[in-house]
């Protein structure tokens, strides 16, 4: 994604060292907070912790300014941005809250790829669309 090969964080997240990934992409959005990059890193690291509600921020702020930058790869933000944006909506309880969460994802991705998959989870959360497969039983 860096324009001059993998950032320090991407290696973190890749071995699994969330906790440092957030750090050291706080520094760097410290030291470039006109860059996406750092905060769509660090969004990916603290969703690893189930930190979701400041990855989905991270995410926005990714967003945004990667609108004037053109360096992330859209796909791998919508599909990150979408897979916290469900486990944050599954991590809570009220279906009034899953919902609201929910609709984050077409506010910050208006265009995004998942507007189908969106519109199934809220079904699925009002109970209006069962589940179609089936667990094994142990």
């Amino acid at each position: 994604m860096s324009q001059y090969g993998m950032t320090f964080a991407q290696k973190l997240i890749q071995h699994g060292e969330f906790a440092a990934a957030v750090e050291e992409a706080s520094r760097h959005a410290a030291r470039e907070p006109d860059s996406p990059e750092p905060f769509h890193d660090r969004a990916r690291a603290l969703s690893a912790l189930g930190r979701y509600e400041e990855a989905v921020a991270d995410y926005a702020r990714a967003i945004e300014l990667d609108r004037v930058e053109q360096i992330l790869h859209d796909g791998e933000v919508d599909d990150g941005l979408f897979s916290t944006i469900i486990a944050w909506c599954q991590s809570l309880s009220s279906q009034e809250e899953k919902l609201a969460v929910l609709s984050r994802y077409e506010q910050l991705l208006p265009g995004g790829a998942h507007r189908q998959d969106a519109a199934e989870w809220a079904l699925r959360f009002r109970g209006q669309l069962p589940t179609t497969w089936s667990k094994p039983r142990d």
